[in-house]
């Protein structure tokens, strides 16, 4: 049996794309392997959102090629959609698959003669896919919750970002299709989805009859044997009254938002060509804390972005302090040749990005710490994954607010929702009891 690995950079878009691909292969007779493992094949799902991922990427081809000199390697995803040529001269690389190309991975394989073409390079012009790609939008192998992909792509266009380059303009999954995903996910027995996109807020814009998100969650609401969903990251500017009030009302979504603020200064945020101010993302977080209680709200946060001050730097800070976030993403600005960042005057060293990167990490871990110690000794319901952590041996599970929770239980109660208490909060860990 030929033997298949796949290493996965970036989004959750990325990962649930390699698990469609990866059960392509399966259907084909192929045996899934791990990326350590000897492979016939070896994929690299590549990120380009940052020259780190970039790094990445290039590092894990030549990390398969040490592996199994004899193997072919694929380099597919947005690093090869938007640097085909880039990627192409890597010696290691055999394939270079744009975003819409990865998709059709397993079946270029069956046929044979795809390395027997002297081009590497197969990457078509994403900006020209005028619809959603694929109907096999949702994999969940060997977990407990189930992504779908009902989004693709972005028609914002943020001066620091490529993704809208790598991924297209924003194209949506019909509502028909992902009633029918959702209803084939709950067959399978599972108990949450994760609604996930690009751009998930501009879900049902493109569709010939012009939807909406909070549409989409009140059809997929009336699905009794759905249990709970999360949305994926969503733009500050996209959860308004509506959408707010939507998930206010739901019975079935997790208390959990995803939203990004990438800076607490009004001057950087004009400048990144964000569409809200700080004051607007402080009343948005008032109102859904004040409305859900003890909803879980994370962000992202690029420090170091272009003209970014001292001073700029220190209001981000102060903000974030103020706000009630539980987790935050922080990242250094990397230039991305393309974005109109990249060739901005006063780009900030990269001392002091790291320095700026450290700090507000530091703040991220401490407000963290808060937000979990807030809930000793109350009740979450969480949902209990198959795993179990390798350091306690204690089984693992993800409450509806976000909060990953340890218990020392029997595997009979893997893939169940049940009721916990915490009980100790450490820095690195949560800890808990079932009730």
């Amino acid at each position: 049996m030929k033997r298949i690995a796949i290493h996965t950079l970036g989004c959750r878009a990325n990962q649930l794309e390699s698990s469609i691909i990866s059960d392509k292969f399966v259907a084909n007779g192929w045996q899934v392997v791990k990326f350590s493992e000897f492979a016939d094949v070896y994929i690299i799902n590549s990120c380009t959102v940052t020259a780190k991922s970039d790094n990445e990427s290039r590092y894990y081809t030549r990390k398969a090629k040490k592996t199994n000199p004899e193997a072919k390697i694929i380099l597919c995803g947005c690093y090869a959609q938007v640097s085909p040529e880039e990627a192409a001269q890597l010696e290691e690389v055999d394939l270079v698959l744009g975003n819409t190309e990865k998709l059709d991975i397993a079946d270029l394989i069956e046929n044979g003669k795809i390395f027997e073409n002297p081009d590497k390079i197969h990457v078509s012009d994403v900006m020209k896919q005028e619809k959603f790609a694929d109907k096999t939008v949702f994999s969940a192998s060997g977990r407990t919750r189930a992504n779908i992909k009902v989004q693709d792509g972005c028609n914002y266009r943020c001066s620091y970002c490529i993704i809208p380059y790598a991924r297209g303009k924003s194209r949506s999954n019909s509502l028909e299709n992902i009633i029918n995903q959702v209803e084939e996910i709950t067959k399978q027995g599972f108990k949450e989805l994760i609604l996930s996109g690009i751009h998930l807020g501009q879900w049902g814009l493109d569709l010939s009859t012009k939807k909406q998100l909070p549409e989409l969650i009140t059809e997929i609401e009336k699905i009794k044997s759905l249990k709970r969903f999360r949305l994926s990251s969503i733009d500050p500017i996209e959860l308004n009254n509506e959408l707010v009030k939507t998930l206010i009302n739901s019975v079935k979504f997790c208390r959990h938002l995803h939203i990004s603020l990438q800076s607490g200064n009004n001057d950087i945020l004009k400048t990144m060509n964000r569409s809200y101010t700080v004051e607007y993302y402080s009343e948005l977080m008032k109102k859904l804390v004040e409305n859900i209680p003890n909803i879980a709200i994370g962000s992202d946060i690029i420090v170091g972005f272009p003209g970014e001050t001292d001073e700029q730097f220190e209001d981000t800070c102060k903000n974030l302090e103020k706000l009630p976030i539980s987790y935050i993403h922080v990242f250094s600005y990397s230039k991305r040749n393309g974005t109109p960042a990249a060739t901005m005057q006063n780009q900030v060293k990269e001392e002091v990005k790291k320095a700026r990167n450290a700090k507000l990490t530091e703040i991220a871990k401490r407000k963290n710490l808060e937000f979990r110690q807030s809930f000793i000794a109350k009740e979450l319901e969480m949902l209990v994954e198959f795993g179990r952590d390798k350091k306690t041996g204690f089984l693992k599970g993800v409450t509806d607010n976000f909060i990953p929770v340890l218990i020392d239980a029997p595997d009979e109660y893997k893939n169940k929702i049940i009721k916990v208490r915490i009980t100790e909060v450490l820095p690195d860990k949560t800890f808990g009891i079932i009730i």
